[in-house]
């Protein structure tokens, strides 16, 4: 006989885990580290669960709970409700936060400097012309002569104002139709989706001029997911959201997530997880601009060929296995219900088309933000440097394109004090002669660790001031008392630990120094290789267009001092910022980007580095700083008098 429960006992509580928003249920008394690793989130120990190692830090915004103090966690951080996973025992619902993880602050993303100075220069165009149209009609009243359909009456009376060849009409459309036409006298809005010739019917309303007609424009970047709210009438831009991409839990890059998708179920929880984590935004930006969701009619996004493939649930494994096939290039609209968005059921969904397996629509979208496709004579290099590598070198005349995996060292990742350009991240640093580092820190806190600028600026003062060599080896007597020693080996202190916010030593370890070298070397080979392939030289390009997520902070002196771009004057290069979202942007505007994004696509000659056997040779001379040829920067042998 089993044992009566006491009633009213507590079988379990609920924790929920921000920002992955996913929540478990996890017995009285449990650990919170148990109850992540039941909900398959990324919080690892190195020390076994024992407290010491203070890895598994989580924030705990509400609920009770109990946890023990350790060494490894500053009284101040306690007191904010910081504590390590592994010493916490569940006593209560929960909302805990993974620090780590926590929202990206996107800054400047639409008012770049660029964007001011350069929009009536770049591809794409800024004329408002979207394939989205609200139309105001007065439809007569029916009577025994006039005694046609609404449906007939309505089609009769949008003739008159747009030039429809054929009109087709969403069934939710149908079913408000009746009472939309009679509510005020016939006086009816319709919003219309055009296509070619072919015009939708998407919604009806009793007359509402004041109604607003909105898209979205959203980048689904492997590391993080950008969405910007449109009112589709003006083109200004309503609200701007953003989040860590979830997926990251079950993968950092691209390759690893295809691996996930093949066990069963992985990849319909893979889908899941990026159209959540599109829905989660949709609600900031909704709630903050207060629109209805209603109200979004067209939604418009790019992101690499494997996200695109994740986010409509489509088999990725191809494009991972030679001859390396994607499911699709290019795709018709979406209706926005057949994905679970949370816009209006009707709207219309499009993905920015792709050109191969690693060259994908954040890249033919991202061009219609730079002059590249503009000018018919001038050659321009344009290099896409996040997780993955993306290059394009051409004009209007002729495009190549190819594409490496990059890594995520710059983007938060595959370094020990790594993170995203986001509050409390070093995005600037120098050394002064003693070795003592200044920086400069995204919302002016203490310091939590660097952003992808920030290692690269560290990286090339390191190098410049003789700190490591140009193997990426420490140079002992150099460093001095700088140089610790710890279980990674040796590692150079950036900060001590009682000035950092989590209370712990900032440090850039060679275990580091080598993920790093590895970065700049995939970006910088590809970049040589596909010039080869072109038959061009470094001399020969006018313009070099740096996207991604460095942060508008990347120094390109910097850069070009440890390898990552390449010797050329520096006026040649520009920083554009998140091109695939303003692309995104660009085609939620206008259908006549979307147009120029498809030839664009179409122009592109696609060259496949995993089937290039000297791509390997070209990587290997360029694992050392700032390269093997050190005749290929001039100005870096100058300054190291090399």
């Amino acid at each position: 006989m089993l044992p009566s429960k006491t009633p009213g006992k507590k079988e379990g509580f609920r924790i929920r885990f921000l920002p992955f928003d996913v929540t478990v249920e996890a017995p009285p008394d449990s650990t919170l580290l148990e109850a992540a690793r039941a909900a398959g989130l990324p919080l690892n120990t190195a020390c076994g669960g024992k407290g010491t190692c203070g890895k598994c830090l989580v924030q705990i915004m509400d609920g009770e709970y109990e946890t023990r103090p350790s060494s490894s966690l500053p009284s101040r951080l306690l007191k904010e409700g910081y504590a390590l996973s592994c010493l916490t025992r569940v006593k209560d619902h929960l909302t805990v936060g993974l620090p780590q993880f926590q929202e990206i602050i996107i800054r400047n993303v639409l008012s770049s400097r660029f964007l001011e100075e350069h929009k009536n220069t770049i591809s794409g165009t800024f004329e408002i012309d979207p394939p989205i149209e609200k139309v105001e009609v007065d439809l007569p009243p029916p009577s025994l002569e006039n005694n046609g359909s609404d449906l007939r009456r309505l089609e009769r009376e949008l003739r008159k104002k747009r030039p429809i060849r054929e009109l087709d009409c969403e069934y939710s459309a149908l079913r408000k139709l009746a009472h939309a036409v009679r509510e005020k006298e016939g006086k009816t809005t319709a919003v219309l989706f055009r296509s070619g010739a072919t015009w939708t019917v998407l919604d009806v309303e009793p007359a509402a001029p004041g109604k607003r007609i909105c898209g979205l424009a959203c980048d689904l970047g492997t590391t993080t997911v950008v969405l910007h709210l449109v009112d589709l009438e003006s083109g200004e831009v309503l609200g701007t959201s953003s989040t860590l991409n979830p997926q990251v839990a079950r993968g950092e890059d691209v390759i690893s997530r295809i691996h996930y998708a093949r066990k069963p179920g992985h990849l319909k929880e893979l889908h899941d997880l990026i159209i959540g984590a599109v829905n989660h935004l949709i609600d900031k930006a909704v709630l903050a601009s207060r629109v209805s969701a209603g109200d979004i009619y067209y939604a418009s996004f790019s992101g690499n060929t494997t996200m695109a493939h994740l986010f409509l649930d489509l088999e990725p494994r191809f494009i991972r296995e030679e001859p390396y096939v994607p499911t699709f290039n290019e795709l018709p609209f979406f209706a926005a219900r057949d994905l679970g968005l949370k816009t209006n059921p009707a709207a219309r969904v499009h993905l920015a088309p792709a050109v191969g397996s690693y060259v994908g629509g954040d890249i033919t979208a991202g061009l219609l933000f730079t002059p590249l496709y503009r000018d018919p004579e001038k050659i321009s290099l344009f290099i896409d440097a996040g997780t993955n590598g993306e290059l394009v070198v051409g004009n209007r005349e002729w495009l190549m394109t190819c594409a490496c995996s990059a890594g995520p060292a710059f983007e938060g990742s595959g370094t020990r004090c790594g993170m995203p350009a986001a509050e409390g991240a070093i995005e600037k640093i120098s050394l002064e002669d003693s070795g003592r580092a200044v920086y400069q820190v995204i919302g002016n806190t203490r310091p939590k660790g660097l952003c992808g600028s920030g290692w690269v600026d560290l990286l090339a003062e390191l190098f410049f001031h003789g700190y490591v060599d140009r193997q990426g080896k420490f140079n002992a007597p150099k460093a001095g008392e700088r140089l610790l020693h710890d279980a990674e080996g040796p590692a150079f202190l950036i900060e001590e630990g009682k000035n950092t916010f989590w209370g712990k030593d900032l440090v850039i370890t060679e275990r580091d120094i080598a993920n790093l070298i590895r970065t700049k070397a995939a970006i910088f080979s590809a970049c040589l290789l596909l010039l080869k392939k072109a038959g061009l030289t470094f001399d020969k390009i006018d313009a070099f267009y740096v996207a991604g997520g460095f942060g508008q902070n990347l120094s390109i002196h910097n850069a070009i001092l440890i390898g990552l771009l390449p010797d050329l004057e520096r006026n040649k290069f520009s920083y554009l910022g998140n091109t695939s979202l303003l692309g995104a942007y660009l085609i939620c505007l206008s259908d006549e980007n979307r147009r120029l994004a498809i030839d664009i696509a179409e122009k592109m000659t696609y060259i496949e580095l995993n089937t290039d056997s000297s791509y390997m040779n070209e990587y290997t001379g360029a694992l050392f700083l700032p390269h093997t040829q050190i005749d290929l920067f001039p100005s870096v042998r100058q300054a190291l008098h090399l």
